[in-house]
């Protein structure tokens, strides 16, 4: 390899907690489960619930994404079982009791939550160049309150992160207090990915005001066209 390309740093299955769910109650849900559970993470359980009854917490969980457009009573009950139970409640729930839940996206549309959910899950799920797992992703979201993901993509790095720079025009950066940033290409990009390439994302990053806690990654994605980058941000703040 190149000692300008990116050394891999593999992390091994070990480190992948074993059990993350997402869990969907009220209308809808089926079809969002669905969506969710052909990204094929394998540590990810899929559970449609009609009563809290239906997904009591379990030792082994570490988090648990709740998703629900309606029936927000029993979404907000089965999110206070796994919130008390101190497993990292994410909710996508319109009529969301904040108290129930780490952090409750914001301005998200229900065709949205398949996407939402994957920008949660694949930087944790999948192998990476720069590695990022389940502890910093709950170093951005744990006691949050809100959070809101964003995604663009582009030819190179420096298109997805000046596509990206543009997206976040409209986001009040004072109020955001953790940002994760993720970079995805296939393996069969030519030329290749290098940290140069990076230089772009950090000039991003130190743009950012120095109260931000900013973490970031690099992440294969085959199903990715081979020209492509893709590149998704996870943001957080108690006043997002």
């Amino acid at each position: 390899m190149n000692t300008n390309d990116l050394e891999s740093r593999e992390a091994g299955a070990g480190t992948i907690p074993v059990s993350f769910k997402v869990i969907g109650t009220g209308s809808g849900a089926a079809d969002i489960i669905e969506k969710v559970e052909s990204f094929g993470y394998d540590c990810v359980g899929c559970v449609v619930a009609e009563s809290p009854g239906d997904c009591i917490p379990a030792d082994e969980d570490k988090m648990a994404i709740i998703v629900a457009r309606d029936n927000e009573d029993v979404a907000n009950e089965i999110a206070k079982n796994y919130h008390d139970a101190d497993v990292l409640t994410i909710g996508l729930v319109y009529g969301a009791d904040f108290s129930c839940y780490d952090s409750v996206a914001t301005d998200a549309r229900r065709e949205d939550f398949p996407e939402i959910i994957k920008s949660l899950l694949q930087p944790i799920v999948t192998q990476g160049y720069i590695c990022y797992d389940f502890n910093d992703l709950c170093t951005i979201l744990h006691n949050s309150r809100f959070f809101k993901t964003l995604t663009t993509a582009g030819k190179s790095v420096e298109d997805a992160v000046v596509n990206m720079q543009k997206n976040m025009e409209n986001v009040v950066v004072q109020n955001m207090e953790s940002l994760s940033a993720h970079l995805y290409f296939n393996r069969e990009r030519q030329p290749a990915i290098t940290m140069n390439d990076m230089s772009h994302l950090s000039n991003m990053l130190s743009e950012l005001p120095k109260s931000v806690n900013a973490i970031w990654s690099v992440n294969t994605d085959d199903t990715l066209p081979d020209d492509m980058i893709r590149f998704t941000t996870i943001l957080s703040g108690k006043g997002l």
